[in-house]
């Protein structure tokens, strides 16, 4: 005789719920799915504007494939923990921009038609998250013509802010910090001209931000005062050319930041245009952000390793896809695509070429690598560092870049490096 699961006692679904949700949201999604019994003993993951942390999709990346015929917005997931794939539709990228960065899994949006509003969407729960339009942030008086464009104004990081209460965003292009509250009717930013701000995250509910001096915290009161960057920590030069980026790692519940530090090599001499950062050599460093005693200190990566892009940062499990992906290295992926900008918009003259540097943080091998981007990428462990590269390179495929950014690198013959 068959049993009645839905007939189990609240207690009992309750506490495999917590259970499931320890191993995967997915698997959370699909247990409440079952009955009603179980909705109703079970909270919804859609509670709380859809940011509660324990709810976001953390290991997920959707990857960037032409979408078939068939399913014009279907999509491919790749947990980067396990493995696992899944495809799901999302019909809102047929009048949404994906942006990079991502919030705890959650994609960013904006939307298309000049309207530029930002949204968070769930690609498990269909949920929508609405934040201020992109206009908001428009500086009206400056005569830089940046200031003015909302198109420079995409985020380039994303993320939680003042203990969980409200969302910031990083504007890397026109070097701004922004935090709003969801259905806020306009974006609260701090301008920072003073210096220059490398990358951002978000890690337990603040927001920090990076320059080649400081790592500041961002207070604002959760969105209802004026924000402000306070200096957390001391950033440590040793070296004369270097980039930082700043990556959360959820799972050890710490900042890090990371370090690329690029050289060239002995008898070479530097072309009077100055370095390629694109393809210059360079060697990382992992450091590991104690902002208790607001120290820096060297650090491995817990026998994982780390896919970083210019917005996008991933971590892999080398146990889900090896021997492909090797534990404490750095994978930094860039983009390399030149753009042909017209009246009726942006087009790409070619597929997205990666440029890939390995670091191994504990042999110190390092390796340089050029490969073409397509959608014959394969979900294999001999195939994953291409695929998770070209998902951390991601361009876009100009769709979201700024015209007149791309315009301007294209005239002065950069635009290999947009």
């Amino acid at each position: 005789m068959g049993s009645d699961w839905s007939t189990l006692t609240g207690c009992l679904v309750m506490l495999i719920a917590e259970r499931l949700l320890a191993n995967d949201v997915t698997d959370y999604i699909r247990f409440r799915a079952v009955c009603s019994p179980w909705r109703q003993h079970t909270e919804d993951p859609r509670v709380g504007d859809g940011l509660r942390p324990k709810y976001l999709p953390r290991s997920w990346i959707m990857l960037e494939e032409t979408a078939p015929a068939a399913a014009p917005f279907r999509n491919r997931l790749l947990n980067t923990g396990t493995g696992a794939v899944l495809a799901v539709d999302v019909p809102e990228l047929e009048d949404h921009d994906v942006m990079g960065p991502t919030l705890g899994g959650l994609l960013t949006l904006r939307e298309r038609g000049g309207a530029y509003v930002l949204r968070l969407l769930h690609p498990f729960t269909r949920h929508l998250t609405e934040l201020p339009s992109l206009v908001t942030m428009i500086h009206a008086a400056s005569h830089d013509p940046k200031m003015v464009e909302p198109e420079y104004h995409q985020p380039t990081a994303i993320g939680l802010s003042d203990d969980h209460k409200a969302v910031a965003v990083f504007c890397g292009l026109v070097n701004k910090v922004a935090v709003a509250r969801p259905g806020d009717s306009h974006w609260k930013w701090v301008y920072v001209p003073h210096f220059h701000l490398e990358s951002a995250a978000s890690l337990a509910g603040c927001f920090y931000a990076v320059s080649h001096v400081y790592i500041y915290q961002l207070e604002s009161d959760g969105a209802r005062g004026e924000p402000k960057l306070v200096p957390v920590a001391y950033v440590p030069v040793d070296a004369p050319s270097f980039r930082l980026t700043l990556v959360a790692d959820d799972e050890r519940e710490r900042l890090m930041l990371m370090k690329e530090v690029f050289y060239v090599h002995a008898g070479e001499e530097v072309p009077p245009e100055g370095p390629d950062m694109l393809t210059m050599p360079r060697v990382c460093v992992a450091y590991a952000v104690d902002m208790a005693a607001r120290t820096i200190a060297l650090s491995r990566l817990g026998a994982r390793a780390l896919f970083m892009g210019d917005d996008r940062a991933v971590w892999a499990s080398p146990g889900a896809f090896s021997p492909g992906v090797a534990a404490d290295t750095v994978y930094a992926g860039r983009p390399n695509r030149l753009f042909t900008v017209h009246e009726c918009g942006i087009e790409a003259d070619r597929p997205l070429t990666v440029v890939l540097h390995t670091h191994g943080l504990v042999s110190g091998l390092t390796r340089h690598a050029v490969f073409e981007s397509d959608d014959g990428e394969d979900l294999n462990p001999m195939g994953i560092v291409e695929t998770v590269s070209s998902y951390v390179a991601s361009d876009r495929g100009g769709a979201a870049r700024p015209t007149m950014y791309v315009a301007s690198h294209a005239r002065r013959g950069r635009g290999r490096g947009v």
